[in-house]
C-alpha cells in the first residue's frame, strides 16, 4: 500500500484513481479524530443526513432549503478541493478535477461516472452521471416522488469543488434524477460568465450568510404573512357585515374597489355581459373591453395592465365571474384578499338567487291557484297584498318569452334595473309582469327616452331587443283586470299570448295584447276540436304542402298580406320583400287555391283559417296529418 507521503514526495504527479481513503484521511485511533489536510472530518449516517435534510424542509419550506443545501455542498466541495489541492502535487489540472469525483464517491455521498470532460482556452465543461444519491434515495424516504431534480447538496459539491479547482465560476446543474423517476441522476458543469442570466438565476441560492438569516427571513415572511391574512379577513369581515344589512351588489364590489385601489367587474354566467362594475379609471373600461375581445385570457394584458378573473361558483353551479382590472400583476395580499372575498360575493349572489327564486315560484303558485279557482277570497286577497301586487287600480299581466330561456335571469335583471318599482317573477319559462295602469301612466308622464313611443308592452319589446340582441323576444299581454277572478284570466291570457305570438309572428321578435287577439282568443282556449283542424286543413292545405316540399313562405306572405288588409306597401315593407315579388306570391297563393283574395268573403275565410292555424300550432307544431 503507498503511503500519502510517498504520493506526496514522488517525482512524478499523483493520478485521481490512485487515490485511497486510508491515503488521504489521518486516523487517530487514540482520540478518533479524522483530518484532511489537518480539517477535522465527520462520518455521519445517510439516515441521520436524510432526517436534517427533512426537517430543513419542514421548517423552512422546499426553496429555502434547497437555498441551505447548496451552500452546505458548495463549503463541503470548495474544501475538499482546497485540501487536496494542497495536499498533492498532481499530473495535471484533469486530474485535480478527477479528485473532486473520487472524493465524493469515497466519502460515500455519490457514484459518478464521466461521460465527457473538456477544458479548451480555459474554459470547462464535463457531463456524466451521479449514481446511488444519498440525497435522491432520502428525499424519496421522506416526500416520495419529486416534480423537479433534488439532489441540492451534491449540485453545490461539485460547483464549490469545481470553482475552487479552476479558480473561476463553475455551474452544475442536474438535468436528471432519480428521485423524479429517472432512471438516475444526470449533471452538466461548465464554467459561466458571471453575467449568464442561468448563473444568475443560481447565483441568488449561494448568496444567504446563515441558517439563522435564512430563519429571521421565513419568520419575517411569517409576520407579514399573518398581517396580510388579518387584513383580508378584516375586508371579508367587513363585506359580510354589509350582506347582512342587506346592501346590494354594488356597495359589496365598491368596498373592494376602493380597498384593492383596482376596478372590480362582475360578470354574467354564460354571457359577455357585465352585472355590476365599479370603474377606478375611464381608460379601465376601455382596456377591459379590449381584453374581452382579445379572448380573456386572465393575467397580464399588456406591459402595465392585467386582468384577473375569479369564478364565483356555488354548488356546482357558476353564478358568475369576477374580473379585477388594474396596472401591474396583483400582489401576494390583493390575491389573499381576492381569495376571502370571493366567497362573500358568491355567497350573496346564491342567497339573492335563492330568494328570487323563492319570491318568483310564491308568485307562481298563487296564480296557479287563481287559475284552479279553488280559493278562499279574503285569504287570497291577503297574500295578494302581501306579495306587492296592488288592486287599488286596475292592473293587466304581461308575459315575456324568449327563444333562449338561458337568458330568463339576465333580463329579469335589465327590468329590475330599469324599473325598479315594477312587479316582477318568472313562472316556468317567461317573465310575469303585474303592470298597473297608474304606474305606466307614471312611466309615460317620467318620459323616459326608452319608453317614448307606442304602447307598454311595445315600447318594453324595443327595449329589451335594443339590449338582448342574440335572443328573440315574445311578449303578450292580458285584458285589464279589477278582480281576482280577472287577475286569474289575465294572467292566462298573457301566458298563452306569448306562445300564440312565437309560433304565429313572422318577426324574430313579435308583440301582442289581448285587445288585439280577443277576437280568437276562443280558438286559443278551446283547443281540440276536430272541426277547426279539418277547416283549416281543407283551406290552407295546397299552401302547407307547398311551403313543406319548396321550403317557401307562402302560408306566412299570406298571413302578413291579410294582417295588412290587403295593402301591398305594408305587406312588402313586413315581408323585406319588394311590390313585384309580393305580387308573384299572391297570385301564386291564388293559383294553389283557386280563390280571389279581393274578394271581401274570400279573404275573411282565409284569415279565419290562417288564425285557427297559428292557433293549433300553439299546441301541436304539426297538427295536420294527410287525410
Amino acid at each position: 500500500m503507498q503511503s500519502k507521503s510517498y504520493l506526496m514526495s514522488h517525482g512524478r504527479g499523483v493520478k485521481a484513481s490512485r487515490l485511497l481513503f486510508e491515503n488521504i484521511i489521518d486516523i487517530d485511533r487514540r482520540t478518533g479524530i479524522l483530518t484532511l489536510d489537518s480539517k477535522r472530518m465527520l462520518l455521519i449516517s445517510a439516515e441521520a443526513m436524510g432526517i436534517l435534510r427533512r426537517d430543513l424542509v419542514s421548517t423552512l419550506g422546499m426553496e429555502r432549503a434547497k437555498g441551505f443545501l447548496m451552500r452546505y455542498g458548495w463549503a463541503y466541495g470548495y474544501n475538499d478541493g482546497d485540501a487536496v489541492g494542497k495536499m498533492f502535487r498532481w499530473d495535471s489540472l484533469k486530474e485535480y478535477i478527477l479528485s473532486g469525483p473520487v472524493l465524493a464517491t469515497m466519502e460515500g455521498i455519490v457514484t459518478v461516472e464521466i461521460e465527457a470532460l473538456d477544458i479548451i482556452e480555459g474554459e470547462f465543461y464535463s457531463h456524466g452521471y451521479w449514481k446511488h444519491s444519498y440525497e435522491a434515495e432520502e428525499h424519496i424516504r421522506h416526500f416520495g416522488r419529486s416534480d423537479e431534480a433534488v439532489c441540492y447538496s451534491i449540485v453545490g459539491y461539485a460547483s464549490g469543488f469545481l470553482t475552487k479547482v479552476l479558480g473561476k465560476s463553475v455551474l452544475v446543474k442536474e438535468s436528471r434524477c432519480k428521485a423524479k423517476g429517472d432512471d438516475c441522476c444526470y449533471f452538466i458543469a461548465k464554467t459561466v460568465d458571471e453575467n449568464d442570466p442561468d448563473y444568475q438565476e443560481d447565483l441568488r441560492y449561494y448568496q444567504a450568510e446563515s441558517l439563522a438569516s435564512e430563519l429571521d427571513a421565513y419568520n419575517k415572511e411569517i409576520q407579514e404573512l399573518n398581517r396580510i391574512m388579518v387584513h383580508s379577513e378584516e375586508i371579508s369581515n367587513k363585506l359580510t357585515d354589509f350582506m347582512l344589512e342587506g346592501k346590494n351588489l354594488y356597495h359589496l364590489i365598491d368596498f373592494l374597489s376602493k380597498a384593492i385601489n383596482r376596478s372590480i367587474v362582475i360578470e354574467k354566467v354564460k354571457r359577455n355581459g357585465i352585472n355590476e362594475a365599479v370603474w377606478k379609471a375611464e381608460t379601465d373600461l376601455q382596456l377591459y373591453e379590449r381584453w374581452k375581445e382579445a379572448g380573456s385570457s386572465t393575467g397580464q394584458f399588456t406591459e402595465s395592465f392585467t386582468c384577473d378573473s375569479f369564478d364565483l361558483q356555488a354548488n356546482h353551479s357558476l353564478l358568475g365571474t369576477m374580473v379585477v382590472v388594474g396596472a401591474n400583476e396583483l400582489t401576494k395580499q390583493e390575491r389573499m384578499i381576492i381569495r376571502r372575498v370571493v366567497s362573500v360575493i358568491t355567497t350573496h349572489l346564491y342567497h339573492q338567487r335563492s330568494i328570487n327564486k323563492w319570491n318568483w315560484k310564491m308568485k307562481a303558485d298563487l296564480f296557479e291557484e287563481i287559475l284552479r279557482g279553488n280559493y278562499d277570497e279574503q285569504e287570497l286577497r291577503r297574500r295578494i297584498s302581501d306579495s306587492g301586487i296592488d288592486f287599488s287600480s286596475a292592473v293587466k299581466v304581461v308575459c315575456i318569452k324568449l327563444k333562449s330561456a338561458d337568458e330568463l335571469e339576465h333580463v329579469m335583471s335589465y327590468i329590475n334595473l330599469k324599473f325598479p318599482l315594477l312587479e316582477a317573477f318568472i313562472s316556468k319559462d317567461r317573465i310575469v309582469l303585474i303592470v298597473s295602469r297608474e304606474w305606466e301612466n307614471s312611466v309615460r308622464r317620467s318620459e323616459n327616452p326608452e319608453m317614448e313611443e307606442h304602447n307598454f308592452e311595445t315600447r318594453l319589446k324595443n327595449m329589451l331587443q335594443r339590449k338582448f340582441s342574440q335572443t328573440n323576444i315574445y311578449v303578450g299581454s292580458g285584458r285589464v283586470a279589477n278582480s281576482i277572478v280577472s287577475l286569474g284570466k289575465s294572467y292566462q291570457d298573457a301566458y298563452l299570448i306569448t306562445d300564440f305570438v312565437q309560433v304565429s309572428f313572422l318577426q324574430e321578435n313579435a308583440v301582442a295584447s289581448f285587445e288585439q287577439l280577443e277576437h280568437i282568443m276562443l280558438f286559443i282556449k278551446s283547443l281540440d276540436h276536430d272541426e277547426f283542424i279539418s277547416f283549416c286543413h281543407n283551406v290552407l292545405g295546397k299552401l302547407i304542402d307547398n311551403d313543406l316540399v319548396y321550403q317557401s313562405d307562402l302560408l306566412l306572405s299570406l298571413k302578413a298580406y291579410l294582417d295588412n288588409s290587403g295593402n301591398l306597401a305594408n305587406t312588402s315593407r313586413e315581408l323585406h320583400l319588394s311590390i313585384t315579388g309580393l305580387r308573384y306570391r299572391i297570385r301564386r297563393i291564388e293559383e294553389l287555391c283557386g280563390i280571389n283574395l279581393n274578394d271581401g268573403m274570400s279573404r275573411l275565410k282565409y284569415h279565419l283559417a290562417v288564425q285557427i292555424y297559428f292557433t293549433l300550432r300553439l299546441i301541436n307544431k304539426n297538427p295536420f296529418t294527410k287525410s
